[in-house]
């Protein structure tokens, strides 16, 4: 049954859930992503329709599976991780913000608003249909779980 195994790679990530808990591992990403050209990305997972993914921890047992409803923010600190791909970051504008959770947990930092001009304002962008987004910093990216957001402040 191995031979139908599909390759994947592992990236570490910190995973942040309501009250402050967080849980450290190292998530499974496939070689190649469903819905655009290169490899599956953290936002990628976290968009997918299932409600569960496997994440390997430290431990035993050494794996969790993970409800992404319960999730605030997924923190990537891989500096490769989410490198621009040049033609779609000249066709986004990059937006600032700060967020304020639910349980009182704050992030600030850039995300790239890809919309069609009728409908790209922040508001518009923060309404979109997907769960999560990317927001980057200077020392991460955070993949927000947009349900979890009590409100947010343009610029930081």
């Amino acid at each position: 049954m191995q031979e139908l195994a599909v390759e994947r790679r592992t990236v570490e990530v910190a995973i942040r859930f309501p009250g402050q808990e967080v849980v450290r591992g190292h998530l499974f990403l496939a070689l190649m992503a469903k819905g655009h050209v290169g490899r599956e990305t953290v936002l990628d997972l976290m968009n997918e329709p299932e409600p569960f993914f496997v994440l390997k921890v430290d431990g035993q047992p050494p794996v969790r599976m993970i409800n992404k409803e319960r999730i605030i923010e997924v923190e990537v600190a891989s500096a490769g991780e989410y490198e621009e791909d040049q033609a779609a970051a000249s066709l986004a504008k990059e937006e600032e913000m700060a967020l304020t959770f639910q349980d009182g947990f704050t992030l600030a930092g850039r995300a790239l608003v890809e919309l069609p001009p009728a409908k790209s304002r922040l508001i518009d962008f923060l309404n979109n249909s997907e769960r999560f987004f990317a927001l980057r910093d200077d020392r991460a990216t955070h993949i927000v779980n947009r349900k979890h957001i009590s409100h947010v402040k343009p610029g930081r």
